[in-house]
């Protein structure tokens, strides 16, 4: 069976760091501030698409069984 969880990242970290570039925007904040921002958001959504993929494999295999 194949794994999501490259997908998850991948789509996390996308996700993350457009939110994460939004908020930046729309705080107008500094050059430091916005890269920080952008990696922390990052970093949650790759932790959020990781978490997502991993639930979702699980319940296809709880339904295969």
């Amino acid at each position: 069976m194949k794994s999501h969880k490259p997908i998850g990242l991948s789509l996390g970290f996308l996700a993350g760091t457009t939110l994460g570039s939004g908020i930046a925007f729309l705080l107008r904040l500094a050059p430091y501030p916005l890269m920080c921002c952008v990696a922390l958001c990052g970093l949650a959504g790759m932790v959020s698409g990781l978490l997502t993929a991993m639930i979702r494999q699980n319940r296809i295999q709880k339904q295969e069984s």
